[in-house]
């Protein structure tokens, strides 16, 4: 499977590492499974640097509205791992979503993980 995804209600952390191509499909799949664990508050690392992918910028779009929830719903940063030699879906979706939620593109795990321990915890939402 190209896309994995680790949840960590501990941590308040997502995890998602994507290899090689991945389909417009998988990354619907990812993205309800996100949906569906309710952790649009949870910060997200999200590493593509050993992945491809032909999203439009609808499908991108859709993606970042699905993942949007409620307006009520409080949206945690998000830290992508890029490689810095594509522009691709990060870029796409960091462009979709400024002003939503802290997005910040990085060249390393280790820059990321450390730019999403210093941001603000987001509150869980209140249902």
């Amino acid at each position: 499977m190209p896309i994995s995804l680790d949840i960590s209600p501990l941590h308040r952390t997502v995890v998602i590492a994507a290899i090689g191509h991945v389909t417009p499909e998988e990354i619907a799949r990812n993205t309800q499974k996100l949906v569906e664990a309710n952790v649009p508050h949870f910060g997200k690392i999200i590493d593509v640097t050993l992945s491809t992918s032909d999203l439009t910028e609808a499908q991108v779009e859709h993606i970042a509205a699905m993942l949007r929830g409620d307006p009520g719903s409080g949206r945690g940063p998000v830290a992508f791992v890029i490689n810095p030699n594509r522009v691709g879906f990060a870029h796409a979706f960091a462009d979709a979503t400024k002003g939503e939620r802290p997005v910040k593109l990085f060249r390393s795990l280790r820059e990321a993980r450390k730019w999403l321990e210093e941001q603000p915890k987001v509150p869980r939402p209140i249902k």
